[in-house]
This record gives C-alpha cells, sequence and structure tokens, in this order.
C-alpha cells in the first residue's frame, strides 16, 4: 500500500452555497430574485454554511415576505430551484478516475443522484482538463438541511473515489499514468502552437503529479493558477478572414514558446521514480 498523502484540496475547490427567494411584493423576475450565498471550503462545511444562510433569510423574510406555496415549498422564477431554493455547487479535479477509466461511470452514477455534471470550456459542455463544476439538479422534495446534507455526502464519496483512483494509479497504473506526465512535458516542451484551453488539458495530469510531490520545478499551486485562470475564459471566435486566422496564430505561438521555456527543465523526480 503507497504512503502517498492525497489532499482534499486538490481535488474539491470553489465551492458555493446559494439559497434563492422570490420576493411577493416585486415582479417575478430573475433579476429581482434575491441569493443568499457563502463560499464553502470542503464538503464538510455545507450543513453548517446551510443553517448560516437560512438564519440570514429569516431576517429578511421579516421586512419582505418571500414567495411560497404549500404544495411546492419556495417558489422562484426558476422552476428547478422550487422547493428548498437552494443550490450546492464545487470544481472537482476527477483526473484519476479518468486515467483509470473509471470517470464515465462515475459521471453516470451522479445522473441517478439528481446531480448534474458540467464541463468547465466556458459554455459548460465539453469536458476539459477533467474538471467539472457538480451541482443539485432540484430544489425540490427534502428540507433545506436534509438536502444539504445529502449533497455533503455526495461530494465527500466523489473526494473519496478520486482520492482511491489516485491511488489506484500509482500502485495499479504506474505505466499509465508515467505516460500521461511524459506525454504532457514532451507537448510543453516542444509545441509550436498552443490554445488555452489545450494548455489547460495537458497541464492535467502534471497538477495530480505535482500534487503528490511527483515533479522538480512545478508545484501543484502554480498548477492550479495556470488551469483556474484560464478555465471559464469563453473560446476564441473562429477566424473569418486571413487577418484573423494570423492573429490567433500569433496568440498561440506565444503561448506555445512561453510553454516551452516553462517546461524545459520539468521531470519526474526520484520520489516519482520509487513508484513509477
Amino acid at each position: 500500500m503507497t504512503d502517498i498523502e492525497i489532499g482534499g484540496s486538490d481535488i474539491f475547490s470553489d465551492g458555493m452555497v446559494r439559497l434563492y427567494r422570490q420576493r411577493t411584493d416585486l415582479p417575478f423576475t430573475h433579476e429581482n430574485a434575491i441569493c443568499f450565498k457563502a463560499e464553502i471550503s470542503s464538503p464538510m462545511r455545507i450543513r453548517q454554511t446551510v443553517t448560516k444562510l437560512l438564519r440570514e433569510e429569516s431576517k429578511a423574510a421579516d421586512e419582505h415576505p418571500f414567495a411560497w406555496n404549500p404544495r411546492f415549498g419556495y417558489v422562484t422564477a426558476s422552476p428547478y430551484m422550487c422547493g428548498t431554493g437552494l443550490e450546492i455547487s464545487a470544481m472537482f479535479h476527477l483526473e484519476g478516475l479518468h486515467l483509470i477509466g473509471d470517470l464515465p461511470m462515475a459521471l453516470n452514477a451522479l445522473n441517478g443522484m439528481r446531480m448534474n455534471a458540467y464541463g468547465c470550456d466556458g459554455d459548460g459542455l465539453k469536458d476539459v482538463a477533467h474538471i467539472f463544476r457538480i451541482v443539485n439538479a432540484q430544489a425540490l422534495g427534502l428540507e433545506e438541511l436534509e438536502l444539504a446534507a445529502r449533497i455533503r455526502q455526495i461530494f465527500s464519496d466523489i473526494v473519496k473515489q478520486e482520492s482511491n483512483a489516485r491511488i489506484r494509479l500509482v500502485e495499479e497504473f504506474p505505466r499509465v499514468f508515467e505516460d500521461a506526465i511524459e506525454r504532457s512535458l514532451a507537448v510543453l516542451r516542444s509545441c509550436r502552437l498552443l490554445s488555452n484551453l489545450e494548455l489547460v488539458d495537458i497541464i492535467s495530469p502534471l497538477k495530480l503529479a505535482a500534487s503528490i510531490n511527483f515533479l522538480d520545478n512545478f508545484t501543484r499551486e502554480e498548477a492550479s493558477e495556470i488551469m483556474m485562470s484560464r478555465i471559464g475564459q469563453p473560446p476564441p471566435s473562429v477566424p473569418n478572414t486571413y487577418e484573423e486566422q494570423k492573429e490567433l496564430d500569433r496568440k498561440d505561438a506565444a503561448l506555445a514558446d512561453k510553454a516551452n521555456r516553462r517546461f524545459r527543465n520539468v521531470r519526474l523526480n526520484d520520489f516519482a521514480k520509487g513508484y513509477l
């Protein structure tokens, strides 16, 4: 059994709890919805955070009543938020599950739990770097704290699945892991054109490797900064003219040159070679 430590913060990030309410004294539109929100640093903070937001909501309700129906609960301009009005989401880096081949099964299981997983390509449609925003698909049928407890368990299970996948990757699929790392480094050292989304995708296995201290001259903090600064940016529009294509190529060439220089001396360290 490996003694490599897997940190949950390397898997779970950007957690957010939102509690939506619709005032009855204003037109029933998305723009007039009130959103109580707070960040969460781990799944274990979900229930505590929801309790805090409910206290804030209760104080606000004393001044402005919120739309409520005895059958559907709290009613909002967004039908899927009716009931509790509660939306809980977080970003998950699931590179380990991808590399051992279990990612499709894990994502399919979320559908049966009334959870949605969105890619991070700027449109939320494409799987980039195996980073997903996972959020509850509906808010109806449970009390707020019951839903919070349910999602906390789901998020904790995802972190556990990915942690186990990373351990299995090192123990059972070391050649697969080494190949993913060396392929990424080879591209970053020698590419001539590189887009933002390509960079994020290519760095994904390096972020995993850096998180378990397998790399020299590259840290998980730098990997996270590079990836998160580019995730969510809209993809460049399709060039319609020769000049637009040249400009796009110029930007991609500049990013490739920067990557060539930055990753020239990044490599697997002796600690990694003890496992791979």
